[in-house]
This record gives C-alpha cells, sequence and structure tokens, in this order.
C-alpha cells in the first residue's frame, strides 16, 4: 500500500466519522420526536392528530390540502399549532374543526359523526296536529288536534280517539306523564291543563279521557312537575314553588310552599326522591337549594290544612 492510498483511507475515515457526528444528533432528535427547521434554525418537537369518522373511509384535509390518508388515520410529525381539520365523505355533511396539536401530545377528534346529505323522513299520521306528546318510556304518542285527542303506537299504528276536547292553547310550555300513567299535564305561562287518561266509564258517545283546566293564575309559570304519587303538582310560579292538589271536578287545594327572592332559576325534580333542585339567591349570589317533597311531608302539609279549614268552619 502506497502512502497516498493511506492519505486517502485516512480522509475517508474522518470524513465518514465527521459525517456520522453531524448526522447523529439529527436522527436522534427524529427518534425522540424533535423536527429541525433549518430555515430558522430551530428545533421543536412535534404532535399527533388522530382521526376517526363514522362512517370510515372518509378524505381528511389539514389547512385545505388533502391528506394522503382517510379515517381512521393517526397524524404523526406535526408541528405544534391549530390545524383547520375538514373531514368529507361523498353523500354526507362534512365536519370541519380547529384543532389545537401540542408538542409530544396525540389531540384527538375520535367521536366524529357524519349525517347523510338525503335525509329521509317518514309520514306518522295524516291527521293534521296541533300538538303532540311522547312519553319518556316512547310506548305511545299523544295528538292534541282540531277534532280531538288521538293516541297511537309510537310508529304511528293503531290510531285512537281519546277524547272530542280540542282547545289546545298554541304556546304550550311543557308536557308531563304522570309517573302512575294515567294524567298528563301541560301548561303555558299562566295555565295548568290535565288529561285524565283513567275515566271509569267512557263518556259523551265512548269518550275514555277528560281535559281539565286545573291551574289559572297571575304569576308565570316556569316549569311544572309531577309528585311521585301522582297526585300533587309542584309549580315553579313566579317566586314561589306551589303545590297544587289535583282531582277531578271541584276546587282544587294550592300551597305555596316557599317563597324564594327572585324567580328560581334551573328548576329539577327528582321523582324518584321527590326532591325539588332550583337556583336562588337571597343575599345576592346565586346558590343551589334542594326542598324535599317525600310523602310524609305531604301527610303533614294535607292535616294542616285539613285542620285550617275545621277551624275556619267551626268560626262560623
Amino acid at each position: 500500500m502506497n502512502k497516498s492510498d493511506t492519505v486517502i483511507r485516512h480522509i475517508a475515515f474522518f470524513f465518514s466519522l465527521a459525517l456520522y457526528l453531524t448526522l447523529l444528533p439529527i436522527i436522534l432528535s427524529y427518534s425522540l420526536g424533535y423536527h429541525i427547521d433549518f430555515n430558522k434554525l430551530i428545533i421543536y418537537k412535534t404532535g399527533i392528530l388522530s382521526i376517526k369518522s363514522t362512517p370510515s373511509g372518509a378524505s381528511i384535509y389539514i389547512n385545505g390540502k388533502l391528506y394522503q390518508d382517510i379515517t381512521p388515520a393517526r397524524i404523526e410529525e406535526l408541528r405544534p399549532g391549530t390545524y383547520s381539520i375538514e373531514v368529507k365523505r361523498e353523500g354526507l355533511f362534512p365536519w370541519q374543526k380547529d384543532l389545537a396539536v401540542r408538542s409530544n401530545m396525540v389531540t384527538r377528534a375520535e367521536n366524529i359523526l357524519l349525517f347523510p346529505t338525503l335525509q329521509v323522513t317518514d309520514k306518522v299520521s295524516d291527521r293534521e296536529t296541533d300538538n303532540f306528546f311522547i312519553p319518556d318510556d316512547r310506548s305511545q304518542i299523544y295528538y292534541m288536534t282540531k277534532s280531538g285527542l288521538y293516541k297511537s303506537n309510537i310508529d304511528g299504528s293503531n290510531l285512537k280517539k281519546l277524547s272530542s276536547y280540542s282547545k289546545w292553547p298554541s304556546d304550550i310550555i311543557g308536557k308531563k306523564l304522570s309517573p302512575d300513567g294515567k294524567k298528563i299535564l301541560y301548561f303555558n305561562e299562566y295555565c295548568v291543563w290535565i288529561i285524565y287518561l283513567d275515566v271509569p266509564k267512557p263518556v259523551k258517545g265512548g269518550e275514555i279521557a277528560e281535559v281539565e283546566e286545573a291551574l289559572r293564575g297571575p304569576d308565570i309559570i316556569k316549569d311544572a312537575f309531577w309528585h311521585s304519587g301522582s297526585n300533587h303538582i309542584i309549580l315553579v310560579a313566579g317566586r314561589d314553588i306551589d303545590v297544587l292538589e289535583i282531582g277531578k271536578g271541584g276546587g282544587k287545594n294550592t300551597v305555596t310552599l316557599n317563597k324564594c327572592s327572585g324567580q328560581p332559576q334551573g328548576a329539577y325534580y327528582d321523582v324518584y326522591n321527590d326532591s325539588l333542585y332550583y337556583n336562588d339567591s337571597p343575599s345576592g349570589k346565586s346558590k343551589l337549594y334542594r326542598l324535599d317533597l317525600r310523602e310524609k311531608f305531604f301527610g303533614k302539609l294535607m292535616e294542616r290544612i285539613k285542620k285550617e279549614f275545621d277551624i275556619i268552619y267551626d268560626q262560623k
């Protein structure tokens, strides 16, 4: 081996060593999730974007550019920042959202539901309907029409007329089925009505339901709830929380259970524990309250009302 070969070998060795030492940090940086911006001469750690859609097989656009893979996809080595993500598939409405990608973290958009652009609607009933009610158990549909009250199965089959009553208000706020399934209350801002579904004998030519106005008052009704016993209605009206004892025909007993500092907000009734939750602000700061209305409470309340009426009657 001559001297020139030895020099060439040494040069090649040191060049390879220098190249190795130069590339090693870059290779290690990439393997650890770091990237180098050679234009700005900065090192940054990348993030990951995970995208899943139902149905799958949708195209992904990142900042308006089509990504190579379809959903589900795991997009790696993204520089931290906010990206405009759009998911598209033919025949479906597109999904779009700005997503923030953070270094060394996975940003997930995995519950994307794409709805079909061609919507299929089925007509449930040919009968003109002013309003309707579907109980939580989805067992039946009740139709409030100009020719009366009807009910059917949830698919519209087996339609039956329950009553000829047709004076339905146009401004109904809420409708609720009693826990025993025998009554429906509906109300607007100033009035509460009850539909009795348990008429013992068909009336007025075979009608099997009756509609009755239960309450008309001056205060705006915010909400109404059934007590679990199905014989009382809890009313949030104006600043008051009232209880209305109901029964077909005759007068109704109404008692104010609590007067709030303002109109109670966000009322929720727990029928399993007969408790009313609501927001009130007696000291200027809104706080959550619970009013316990279990049956023991109502028993004592009715005894007190009866005694008061007996005292008034005796004085006469």
